[in-house]
Formats: C-alpha cells, sequence, structure tokens
C-alpha cells in the first residue's frame, strides 16, 4: 500500500517538475487524474484498514471456537476401551421404545416412559448362568 502513495507521490512530482500551467487542456487532465488516483489511494486505505480490523475479529472468533470445541470434546470423551451399551424396551402401555444405560439398571427407580409418561419397574428373568442372582444362589 505504502508503494502506491509513494508512486503517486512521484507522478505529482513528475507533473510540478514539467511546468505544465494548471489552466491549460493538459493542466486539467493531470490535474483531474491526481484528483481520482488520490481517491483510489485513500479508498485502498480504507478498505485495508478494514480488512485488518475484520481479520482481528475473525482470529478472536477462530480462538472462542476453539475454546467451545474443546469443552465440547471434553464433554464427549469416552474410555475406548470401554462400550457405552444401552438397552431398548417396549413400555407396556403404548408400546414405544424405552432406552436405558447399564447404569439403570443399578437403581430401583422405576422406567418412566417418554411418550405416555406411565411408569413400570422391569422384570428380569434368570436363565440360571448369572453371577451373583438372588436366584441362582
Amino acid at each position: 500500500m505504502e508503494n502506491i502513495s509513494n508512486q503517486l507521490s512521484y507522478l505529482k512530482g513528475l507533473i510540478d517538475g514539467i511546468k505544465v500551467d494548471p489552466e491549460s487542456d493538459y493542466g486539467r487532465i493531470f490535474e483531474g487524474i491526481l484528483n481520482v488516483l488520490d481517491e483510489i489511494n485513500d479508498s485502498i486505505d480504507d478498505i485495508m484498514e478494514y480488512h485488518d480490523e475484520l481479520a482481528d475479529q475473525v482470529d478472536l472468533i477462530d480462538e472462542d471456537l476453539s475454546v467451545i470445541e474443546e469443552e465440547l470434546s471434553d464433554e464427549d470423551d469416552f474410555d475406548d476401551d470401554e462400550d457405552f451399551e444401552y438397552y431398548e424396551i417396549d413400555c407396556p402401555k403404548c408400546g414405544a421404545n424405552v432406552c436405558l444405560d447399564e447404569d439403570f439398571f443399578d437403581t430401583d427407580n422405576p422406567v418412566t416412559c417418554p411418550e405416555c409418561g406411565e411408569e413400570f419397574d422391569i422384570e428380569f428373568e434368570c436363565d440360571g448362568d448369572c453371577e451373583g442372582c438372588d436366584a441362582c444362589e
């Protein structure tokens, strides 16, 4: 950008050096051209300033996004050695699928259907191969 300003100053010096009468046809043409070039130069300066401001804002947004991505990835980290298992059962009232994770079975809470709101208990049938089951002992 500085190069354009320097070149424009050089052109102004050349025109002044050849001593063109500002009232002559050529003098008015040169003056008009230099005025237009000055306006273009100022506009480019403004655009470059605005570009720099936008680049700074994009950098800040990128940093914020990186923080958010890191927070989200920390929440979604699962141990790769540990499989996440869930079980699907049907609601006895409406037949909707209800998904339960393994941890749910460690509680004594009833299952609540997300569709109809019906609460029901799960009854397990023992096949005789489980450990720690009252029926197998």
